[in-house]
């Protein structure tokens, strides 16, 4: 059985079918994941965003031309997002607007600010940029990074704690 069935896969017309399918469902899948992300996010410019995206709230969401959102990140909007040109979220990035007021009592009441990314800025693989934040022209955010603190023009954010290495500190 295994024998004829390698002799089928090697069988010219039978490879050529399963690469032309295989080639369909590709371009199926880019042309689906461009019109559901133009659908949630009508602000979205000349920009490409992964099937994976969690998009919430879409119309609280303006994306500027040459934008990239790789897969897996999430775009939580209660509030106002807006990134501009030539930014990048690459693999797992969130952005979440929303967030718990912890300086009162429990139950924890929700507030939201909005977030700024400008243009030129790349965040890299599974950060976290929270609520109330503005990341400033071309800066890099590395990887793991949790943003908590607005972030300068041309900065390098790396780690858990935001050290900018371009300030040394």
């Amino acid at each position: 059985m295994k024998k004829t069935i390698r002799i089928l896969a090697n069988f010219y017309p039978i490879k050529l079918f399963s690469l032309f399918i295989i080639k369909f469902k590709w371009i199926h899948s880019r042309v689906w994941s461009h019109f559901r992300f133009k659908a949630l996010v009508p602000n979205s410019g000349e920009s490409v965003c992964h099937y994976s995206v969690e998009i919430k709230y879409g119309k609280n969401i303006s994306i500027g031309n040459n934008v990239a959102i790789g897969p897996n990140c999430s775009l939580g909007a209660k509030s106002k997002i807006i990134i501009g040109d030539n930014v990048t979220l690459s693999r797992g990035v969130i952005v979440e607007t929303a967030a718990l007021d912890l300086s009162k009592k429990p139950p924890y009441k929700h507030y939201s600010k909005p977030i700024i990314i400008k243009d030129g800025v790349w965040i890299a693989s599974n950060a976290l940029i929270l609520a109330g934040i503005t990341i400033h022209k071309n800066a890099l955010i590395g990887a793991g990074a949790v943003i908590t603190k607005d972030v300068p023009e041309n900065a390098i954010v790396v780690g858990a704690r935001n050290r900018n290495l371009n300030n040394g500190e």
